[in-house]
């Protein structure tokens, strides 16, 4: 007998968008799109979950921007200069996706972000939890805009 089995790679795939808004007016000023990858670390959490370990959460709970200019890679498990960590806003799912949101107010944080990373179980403290994803950014961010981080995961 022929086992028929149809075999399809599962990925994951992110889709990475930065606002950047005049605080006072609330117009857009710039939008830049990244896309980059489910560090080692993180796709170790989901196995694990997968396998009836709940010693993490998988709970996305916080963002952090940096300035390290290393390009992002698979054994990461922190961003390379941390800068300013900030906790989810919002976190939805749909079908195959998942869609979280991070929020970056004109007075909290200015300066030239080079690195973000998303982390489950982490604090307030930065460098704190288990990077999940990195991605390498360019934005300037000043204290009259704010940000707005928009992050699609997409499971196929």
């Amino acid at each position: 007998m022929e086992n028929n089995v149809l075999e399809k790679e599962a990925k994951i795939m992110q889709n990475f968008t930065f606002t950047i808004r005049d605080a006072k007016t609330g117009k857009k000023k710039r939008v830049y799109k990244y896309h980059n990858l489910v560090v080692t670390v993180g796709r170790a959490i989901i196995a694990q979950r997968l396998a009836a370990d709940n010693s993490n959460s998988l709970n996305l709970d916080f963002g952090e921007l940096g300035t390290g200019a290393t390009a992002p890679a698979n054994g990461d498990t922190t961003l390379e200069t941390p800068t300013f960590r900030k906790a989810t806003a919002s976190a939805t799912s749909s079908t195959n996706q998942a869609f979280i949101s991070y929020f970056f107010t004109a007075a909290e944080v200015s300066g030239t972000f080079l690195e973000f990373g998303t982390f489950i179980d982490g604090t307030v403290t930065i460098g704190t939890g288990i990077l999940f994803s990195r991605v390498a950014i360019n934005i300037i961010k000043t204290l009259s805009e704010t940000l707005t981080i928009d992050v699609t995961y997409t499971v196929t």
